[in-house]
Order: C-alpha cells, then structure tokens, then sequence
C-alpha cells in the first residue's frame, strides 16, 4: 500500500457507477435464494468502496487546501452526483426489506441493520436531490470562507487557530488582543456565514418538509440513528447538566480566576488554567507522533499495531497553514480499509489531544473493519463513536508525563477540567439549534439574541470584556458542526458521560476498562446506541442520577471535595421563617437600607407568591428573594414600604432583594434564588422582572437576564442604583 500523499486520485465515473447499480437492482429483484442475494449485496458493497474512496481522497485533499481548485472541483463534482446514488440504494434496499430473504438479513447481520435500512427508506427521495446538491455546496462554501479567513497579528498572518495560541499567553495583555483580533475576524466574515447559513436553515426546513416530516428536527435525529430517544430526552439531559454540572464549572471557574490573580475571569483568560502558562507539548509534529507511537504501544498490542499502521502509511494531515479548514476529523478509507487523521496544529496542548482523540475514532475503525464485511457498520452511531474518541483520551493520561514532563499534573487537571467545562457549552450548541429550527424564520440578529440567552443560561461565567460582536450573540458562529453536522455536538456531551466512566474504571483497574473499551470498539456499527452501551458495561446518561453520579467521582481529582459544600432547597416562605429572614437581611445590608421585621411581615401579607427562602439541609434560612407585583415598571422607593401599591395581578415582578448570609455566599444560592423567582415569575405571566443594583452587581444581572435600562431615581439608604429589566418573552425556562 502507499503512502496516502502517494495514492493516486482518478474521478470515478459516476454514471458508470449508476447503470451498474440499476443493473444490481435488477438482480437483486430476481434473486432465487437468500445465497444469491446475499452475494449480490457484498459485492455491490465491495464495488461501492472503490468510488467511495476516491470521493474521500479528493475530500481530504480539498480540505487540507481550500484554494486548490482542482480538488474543489472534484468535491464539487461528487457532491452533484452523490444525492443520486443515495437514491439509488434506498431503492435497492426497498428490494432487499421487500424481499422473502429480510429474515435472513436480519439473522446474519443483525436488527439494527434492518433498521437502518427502513428508516433511510424515509430519508431521501428524487424530490430532494436537487437540495442534496445545493447543501453540499453551501457547506464547502462555508468551510472555504472559514478556511481563508486571516488576519496579521503582531506581525504575523494568523487564522483562527493561529490566534488561539496566542490566546493561552501567559501575558494578559497579549490574551485579550487575540481574542479582540479573533472575535473582529469573525465579525468581517459574519456577514457571509449568516447569508450560507439562512439559506441552509431555510432548505433544509424545506428537505423535511418534502419528505413529510413535521420539522428538521424529527428528521435529523431519525438521520443520526436516533431510535432510542428523542428530543424531549434531550432536552431532559440539558436541564441536569444545567443543574448538576454548571454549578461545578462556576466554582471551577472561579478557583481559575484565584489562581490567575483576576477579579473577573475574561473569555481570553479561560484557556489559560494557570499562571505560569499551561502545559505544552516539548517537540515538534515528527517527535509527538513518535512519542504517540511508542504510548500505543505500550497501552495494547491492538494499539500498537493501529498506530504504526498509521504511520507507515502518512494516513495524518496535522500541522495548521494557510487555506487550511479549520478543526479536525477521523474519515475513512474503505478500499485500504485505513483511517485517516486530519486536525490544525498549533503548539498547544490540543495537539496531543489530537494524537488520542481522533486516534480514538481512528482505532475504532480500524479494528472494525477487520470483523465487518461492509463500510455501513464499520461506524456506530455518533453518541458511541464519540466514546471511542473521549474515552482514548483518557486512557493516555499515564503516559502524558512523556508530552509535557514536569507539567505533566498540569496538563491532566486542565484536561479534566476542559473535559467537565465543556459539556454546558456543547448542550448550549445543541439547545441553539432546536431553538433555531423551532422558529427557522428567526434573523440573523435574532439569532444572536438567542445565543447570547443561552450562553448566559448555561456558562453564566462568560464575558468577553465588551467585545460588541462578541458580546451580542456572534460567538455561535465559530462553531462549524453548527453549518456542517447539525445537531452532532450533543453527542460530546453525551460520550463524555461515558468517557468519564471509563476514566474512573481505568484508574481502579486499567486492564478491565481496556477490555470493556476494546470490546465496544469491535462492535462498530452492528448495533443501536442503548445495546452498545450495554456491551461496554456503561450506564445510560439519559438515565436518571447518572450524570450526578459520574460527576461526584471526579470532585476529588478537580481539588473539589463535595459538589454541593451546603445542601439546600428554595421553597416559598413561611411566616416563621420571617425572623430569620429579617436576621439575613440585617448581615447583607447597612442599616440605612436594611428591612426589618416588620417590613417583610407586611410584605409576607401582601405579596407572600414573590417571597422565597433558601432552607439549608439542618433547617438554617441561609438566603431568600422577594418582592411585589405592580401596574409600572417603575420601582418607586416607595413601592418598599407602601403596600397600596402592590397588585398582586399586575404585570410587572418587582424585586425588593435578593440576599444571601455570608457564610453561604459564593456557592451558587444567589444565583439560583434568582432564577427561581424568574421562573416563578415567568410562569406566573408576568410580563418582566425589574430590580435596582449597585454598580458592582450590574455584570451578575445581566449573566441571568437581565437588561441594563438606566441610572435610576432612587435615593434609597443614599446610594446610587441601577434599573435592571428582565424580558420574560426572551428566556428560556427549561
């Protein structure tokens, strides 16, 4: 075999490609035996492989440089044709489920096969090819915009990735000119990808629609393979992670902003994990990869063998230049039965992740294909693939003291932490897109509002130092899986579950999670998603306190010792609980601008469904939020000692304060106070919430809704306040 960069691309005939499948349909239509029909379909699937991997040849090529027009032709050439061909199969597959033969289909190679091959039955017909082709096309103009998008960084040309480096700069000032540099690059290309993507929005609505789906969305999770749940299950695991992890990540956050000696904690400031810099890879591509080589080799003698297959044969495109898509990706090669690694160097860490991430998609295949007949199942379904890839990351975790020497502890925590911290950004990914296509008519500038909604939903932390494009929403666009494989990202989300597991399994015994890992990887594609996970010993993260579970294992080696340090509950308040309450109040505030007891008795009488109390687990009232209802959205001084101006059916959910004692302060019960009475609130039909702040509280707002209005008339307690609005029509209450 060849070296990949030596393999000669010839541009299959496709029309020949056509008639000889029309000629297997026919054939197979005749059939006299399960024997000759079996023979039949192997064979047409042998003769697939040949034109398959020319078409993945030409596609890495592109890919690895944009600008080269020959091999854009080519892609462009295959993305006409293919649509046609998917035609084609569907019909002869109809043949096959039609046939008397099914059973012993079914027998030989399984349920999940036979299912597969009904459900593409729904999933393509004549009436779209047409919009197979345009979607293509779209999507490599998206990957070209992105690709060829540069911009000169202190003397240097640099593209996204470039930039990235620069972003994990010990030097703060250098940190935030990256990202300044970073988020302006997006914005002059904005316009072209908000254009490519309303037009991807808008025919795939159409596709659906078409094929007589209710929406894109009942479509593409039936294109996923995804039989076993749906999206109401999702949007079930996005509330738990929200629940159980992002408190997790906002103290993790905060200990980062400790350690960086910041008192806010930036976007530009979040790759960096700690002061002195984060670990980095000693060597350049050749020395990392020899360095990989020798790990594989020790971890299995599977490992081992994959690995120098890899290498023998150049099948890796890794170090980042000019033209170049942007991220990274395992395909595969069916004819050679070879995978094939292409990703973005840049100097960084995740250059090593690259070598056990995508190598873990790389191994999967490899060691499926040598027990799969046909290229269909050598791939599971993507919630499993991506197991494969997270879980290898993890199994490398003894050998990184060879990548990063004395900062090899470094890199493992930064590496855990980034593994936990991402998963609130990838249901965040996921939640966009349902909202998108729940409403695909939405703007461009509405698109960014419901970005910047989520964002602060589910990474509260998030700043990006006044950066408007930024700021306003645009981040959503650096995430290519959202043009190229929408709806994808949740299955990170959903394997990094599972790779934690195996994390943990791995550090009690390394030999058993290896066998169970190697047992899935055999498997491939023969199987649905809940049978696979049931074939690796792994607990379903749809299943209730799986996700709570998984997460309290890793507390200890994230330095921290329990996720929730104070255990309590927010319920409505109690008339016994007002001393308390008054007791609270009278830590968090001077006595010019303190209520008494007697204030939220009156208060507690008028309007006792805007009062919540924080109950700690041994009966302490350690926090509450309160208020009233009115007509205006004025919040007069007034309005806190007179309650002839409460009407408890007026529109507006006042806020008279939020307060939380100091000895349960920075665990999260302000913020979680807060979002209880805003979902109260919302629910209760009110129109918005308004409250007055000082200064230093504004950014704590705004990261849970709220909207900065104007200085305010107030003069209680003689400071200045600040009118803050919170829009219930524009929040997401999941």
């Amino acid at each position: 075999m060849e070296k990949f960069s030596k393999m000669i691309y010839l541009r299959p005939n496709m029309e020949a490609v056509q008639n000889e499948k029309k000629e297997y349909i026919g054939k197979l239509k005749g059939a006299a035996s399960y024997q000759e029909m079996r023979e039949l379909f192997l064979n047409q699937k042998k003769k697939d492989e040949e034109w398959y991997t020319m078409a993945e040849i030409a596609n890495i090529r592109n890919t690895a440089d944009t600008r080269d027009p020959f091999y854009e032709q080519e892609v462009q050439y295959m993305n006409q044709e293919l649509p046609k061909i998917t035609i084609l199969d569907q019909q002869a597959e109809k043949v096959i489920l039609d046939s008397p033969f099914r059973i012993e289909f079914e027998e030989e190679f399984g349920s999940f096969f036979i299912k597969n091959m009904e459900i593409r039955q729904k999933l393509a017909d004549e009436c779209i090819v047409e919009d197979m082709v345009k979607e293509s096309d779209l999507t490599q103009q998206y990957s070209k915009v992105s690709a060829t998008a540069s911009t000169v960084f202190r003397g240097e040309e640099c593209n996204f990735y470039g930039l990235l480096k620069h972003m994990q700069s010990t030097d703060r000032k250098e940190r935030k000119e990256a990202m300044m540099a970073w988020g302006d690059l997006y914005e002059q290309i904005s316009g072209q990808l908000d254009e490519i993507y309303d037009q991807l929005v808008a025919l795939r609505v159409e596709m659906a629609k078409k094929l007589g789906f209710d929406s894109y969305i009942d479509f593409i999770y039936l294109s996923y393979g995804r039989y076993d749940y749906d999206a109401a299950d999702v949007a079930k695991f996005r509330s738990e992670v929200k629940e159980v992890i992002v408190p997790v990540c906002e103290k993790l956050r905060q200990e980062q902003a400790k350690r960086l000696g910041v008192d806010q904690l930036h976007y530009y400031d979040e790759e960096l994990i700690f002061p002195d810099g984060n670990a980095v890879p000693d060597g350049d591509k050749e020395k990392l990869v020899a360095l990989a080589q020798k790990m594989y080799h020790e971890i299995s003698p599977e490992t081992g063998e994959f690995f120098d297959f890899m290498v023998e044969h150049e099948f890796f495109d890794l170090e980042t230049r000019p033209g170049k898509r942007p991220g990274g990706y395992c395909t595969f090669l069916p004819m050679y039965k070879a995978p094939f690694i292409f990703s973005n160097f840049n100097g960084t860490s995740a250059d090593v992740d690259v070598l056990t991430h995508e190598a873990g998609h790389a191994f999967e295949a490899y060691t499926a294909a040598k027990n799969i007949p046909m290229m269909d199942m050598v791939f599971p379904t993507s919630e499993v693939a991506e197991i494969h890839s997270m879980s290898m990351e993890h199994f490398a975790y003894p050998w990184m003291d060879w990548f990063f020497g004395e900062k090899a502890d470094d890199y493992r925590y930064a590496h855990l932490m980034n593994a936990l911290e991402v998963i609130p950004y990838m249901v965040c990914v996921d939640e966009f897109q349902h909202r998108v296509f729940e409403k695909p008519e939405m703007t461009a500038k509405e698109r960014r509002m419901v970005w910047h909604d989520l964002e602060m939903n589910y990474m509260p932390w998030r700043d990006y130092d006044g950066h408007p494009f930024l700021e306003e929403g645009g981040f959503w666009m650096q995430k290519q899986h959202i043009f190229l494989f929408p709806f994808y990202y949740i299955d990170y989300a959903l394997a990094q579950i599972c790779a934690f597991q195996f994390y943990g399994r791995a550090k009690k015994d390394f030999k058993e999670a290896w066998k169970d890992y190697y047992r899935l990887c055999q498997a491939g594609g023969s199987k649905g998603y809940f049978e696979l996970l049931e074939t690796a010993g792994l607990d379903n993260p749809f299943r209730e306190g799986t996700v709570r579970t998984v997460i309290e294992s890793l507390l200890e080696d994230l330095k921290i010792q329990e996720m929730n340090k104070v255990k309590y509950h927010i319920r409505p308040v109690r008339e016994e609980d007002l001393e308390s309450v008054a007791r609270v109040e009278a830590r968090c505030f001077p006595a010019a601008e303190a209520a008494g007891y007697e204030d939220f008795l009156e208060r507690f009488e008028s309007c006792r469904e805007s009062f919540f109390v924080a109950e700690t687990e041994d009966g302490r009232i350690a926090g509450f939020c309160n208020g009233c209802c009115a007509d205006t959205d004025h919040l007069a001084d007034e309005m806190y000692h007179n309650t002839k101006l409460h009407n408890p059916e007026g529109p507006y959910q006042m806020i008279f304060g939020l307060d939380v004692d100091p000895d349960y302060q920075k665990i999260g019960m302000g913020a979680a106070l807060m979002r209880y009475m805003i979902q109260s609130a919302c629910e209760r039909g009110k129109k918005a919430l308004v409250l007055t702040c000082k200064d230093h509280m504004i950014p704590f707002y705004e990261k849970l809704g709220y909207q900065y209005i104007e200085v305010s008339d107030s003069v209680h307690g003689g400071a200045k306040w600040h009118k803050m609005i919170c829009d219930c029509s524009r929040l997401d209450l999941q």
